[in-house]
Order: C-alpha cells, then sequence, then structure tokens
C-alpha cells in the first residue's frame, strides 16, 4: 500500500488554502448577506472572520501536534474517542461533498451563460475533469490550484476597480430594517464564503515541514481573504443599494456590468468558472484525504486507504467522493445549502476548539510546535472564543434555515 508523497512546500500551501476560501462562496453569497445586513454588511463578514480566525488558532495547534491528513477525524479521536471522531469525519466529509455537488450546479449555470448546454451535462463534466486532476497527484493539484488562485483574484480585483469611484456614497454605520438581529444572520450566511481554509490541514502528510508550515498557511490565507472579502464587501453595498444587491443572482456580474456591460458580465462569469472549479478542486481533496483516515483506522472501511503506488493519491476515496458529488449534483436545486454547510461546519469547528482546550488537561506534555497564545490556567482564550462565537452564529444560522425561509 503506498503513502501519500511530501512535496508541497509553504507558497503552495498558501495559494491552496486561499483558493479553497477564496472559491465560489463570495461570488454567490455577498448579494443575499447584503439582503439580511444592508449597509452593515462590512460588520456581517468581520464578524464571520473573527470566527474564522479563532478556529485557525486551534487548528494551528493541533494540525502542530498532529501533522496528518485526518485533520480532525486525528484531533477529536486524541480529545475524546474513536466513536465521537468518525462522527466528525463523516460530517465534514459529506459537507465537502454537498458543498462540491453545489458549486458544481453554480459552474453550470454560468457555463450555460457562455454557452447552451444542459446543466447536468455541465456539472458531471466538471465533477469528472476534477476527479481526473486529482487522481494525477497532488503537485498536479497544486499547480492547477495556483492558476485558479490567481484567476479569481483578478476577479475580485476588477470588481474592486469599478466599484472604487462609489466608495463614500452610501452610510456604512445605517442599520438594516431588521436590526443587529439581521447582521448577525447575515454574518452566519456570510460564512460559507470562508470554507475552505480548514482544508490546509488535510495536506499535512504532503506538506514539507508540517509542523511549521502548515500553521503559516493557515495564517497567512486566512488573513488574505478577510482583507480582500472586507474590501469587496464595502465596493459592493457602494456601488449598489443593497435592497438591489439583495435580489441579485449574480451580485459581482451586476457590479461590473454597471460600467462594462456584457463584456463584463462575460468576464465575471468566465472567471467564476475557475472559481468554482477551484472550490470543487480543494472540497474533492479534503474530503478524500479524510475519508482516506478514516479507512486507516477501522477495518470496515480499509479499502477507503488504498493509495496508488505510482501517483500517490487515495483512488477509492476520490472516486467513492466523486460518485457521491455527480448524485447529488443530480439533485439540480439545493436553494439552502449554504446555511446546510455552515450548520455542519459550524459543529466540526466547535469540537475542533473544545478539542484543543481538552488536550490541554488531557496530554499537557505532548510536543505543540505551535501553542494558541493568551491562555487562562489551560485555557486558551481564542479556542475558547471559537467556542462562543461559532455557537452564536451556529444558532443563527439554524434561524435563517429554519425561520426566515432562506
Amino acid at each position: 500500500m503506498g503513502k501519500l508523497r511530501r512535496t508541497l512546500g509553504l507558497t503552495e500551501v498558501i495559494f491552496f488554502g486561499t483558493g479553497s476560501i477564496l472559491g465560489a462562496g463570495i461570488y454567490a453569497i455577498v448579494g443575499k448577506v447584503a439582503g439580511f445586513s444592508g449597509n452593515m454588511i462590512w460588520l456581517s463578514f468581520a464578524i464571520a472572520s473573527l470566527t474564522a480566525l479563532m478556529s485557525a488558532f486551534s487548528y494551528a495547534e493541533l494540525s502542530s501536534m498532529f501533522p496528518r491528513s485526518g485533520a480532525e477525524y486525528i484531533y477529536v479521536k486524541n480529545a475524546f474517542n474513536k466513536k465521537m471522531a468518525l462522527a466528525i469525519a463523516l460530517i465534514i466529509s459529506i459537507n465537502g461533498i454537498v458543498s462540491g455537488a453545489t458549486v458544481s450546479i453554480a459552474f453550470a449555470g454560468y457555463f450555460s451563460q457562455l454557452l447552451d448546454i444542459n446543466l447536468f451535462l455541465a456539472a458531471f463534466g466538471i465533477i469528472c475533469f476534477v476527479w481526473l486532476v486529482n487522481v494525477a497527484g497532488i503537485r498536479q493539484s497544486s499547480v492547477i490550484n495556483i492558476i485558479f488562485t490567481v484567476i479569481e483574484f483578478c476577479g475580485l480585483a476588477l470588481v474592486i476597480y469599478v466599484a472604487v469611484p462609489y466608495l463614500g456614497k452610501v452610510n456604512y454605520l445605517e442599520m438594516p430594517p431588521g436590526g443587529f438581529n439581521h447582521v448577525l444572520l447575515g454574518a452566519a450566511l456570510s460564512y460559507f464564503a470562508y470554507i475552505g481554509f480548514e482544508e490546509i490541514v488535510k495536506l499535512s502528510e504532503e506538506t514539507k515541514s508540517p509542523e511549521k508550515n502548515i500553521p503559516k498557511a493557515l495564517f497567512s490565507a486566512s488573513s488574505i481573504v478577510m482583507v480582500v472579502y472586507l474590501i469587496v464587501a464595502v465596493c459592493a453595498i457602494s456601488a449598489i443599494p443593497w435592497d438591489q444587491l439583495g435580489k441579485s443572482k449574480h451580485p459581482l456580474s451586476d457590479i461590473v456590468s454597471n460600467d462594462m456591460g456584457k463584456t463584463g458580465v462575460t468576464i465575471i462569469a468566465a472567471i467564476a468558472l475557475f472559481s468554482t472549479t477551484n472550490t470543487i478542486l480543494s472540497n474533492m481533496i479534503g474530503s478524500s484525504r479524510v475519508l482516506l483516515h478514516v479507512g486507516e483506522e477501522n477495518k470496515k472501511w480499509k479499502w477507503l486507504s488504498v493509495v496508488s503506488s505510482k501517483r500517490k493519491t487515495p483512488v477509492f476515496a476520490l472516486i467513492l467522493v466523486a460518485g457521491l458529488m455527480i448524485a447529488f449534483a443530480a439533485i439540480g436545486k439545493l436553494e439552502t445549502v449554504a446555511l446546510i454547510a455552515n450548520f455542519f461546519i459550524f459543529i466540526t469547528f466547535l469540537f475542533v476548539n473544545i478539542s484543543v482546550i481538552v488536550l490541554r488537561v488531557k496530554q499537557p506534555n505532548t510536543a505543540r510546535p505551535y501553542k494558541v497564545p493568551l491562555g487562562i490556567y489551560k485555557i486558551p482564550i481564542p479556542s475558547l472564543l471559537g467556542v462562543l462565537l461559532t455557537l452564536l452564529l451556529l444558532g443563527y444560522a439554524v434561524y435563517g434555515l429554519f425561520v426566515s425561509g432562506v
């Protein structure tokens, strides 16, 4: 049985993390967040950013303690037990699969604007393409990721460039009609755009010096995305009134079309194809690596741990992930997927933050190349804040899903 190969340096992992986060989320979700938060959209994104950052601290410590691609499965297993770890692993794998399937549908929608084609065939095609890239090896996947991440940046840079002349023309401190509750609901929804930074830790067994490089990549990628998202949020609400933005199905295209017409729409649609593809790529890599470790540690799932001797990729895990993505994509409509995905990711992050606290007590002498700062006794403050903020946004995700009719 083959093993994963350490081929990735710090720069490649930062690109992977940045590309994972900058994926389809911001292109699809910024309008809906504006519909809840109004001119205070920047505060919704700031709250979501802070929540993500606190969880990044916890991921950094845990990944330095256990630099393995099983990530959350390994962390929860050491903090609690194997059964709970298996449950968390399956939750995050399913989340990645469903998110990837939904993004493939979004890809199909953008693709149909450029070429008349059956939506399911387009979704099926992109999933198969990404599967082939994954099977080819992590080095090939990394090169594709870097290229697509640069393209994603260019798309957001174009939006910012077009919107800059409108800055300062609205009251950024004006509360939405729903008050601060809707700002928090917007924060819970906007968290969908941050899903992806946790995929970095799943590259631990394919990264050189993971104890040092994985934490560095976590903070670098998270910081870059936080700044970009806040700028895009402010620019978006400056260029288009929040109520109009909230009703848009393609908000960033609308911003560019105001100044560049159909040419701008085509450019953003084309860039969105790269963005959605990049998201599917990271989802497939992340889910397959978690399933790989589930297979290594559970006899009934052992077949998932098979790694190609030539390409060093988890072949059967990738087949399962791709097959399930195609099955979910066949449904065609998953309108509430953002909050559903957030619900599962909040559960995962909750356990990750709690795991740091538990392991400080349970395994105080285990080596921690990176240690979360600012602790009271044995409790790290950022991890505790991560627990509280995650619970807050989890509650608003449930509220948005079952009460507001999102």
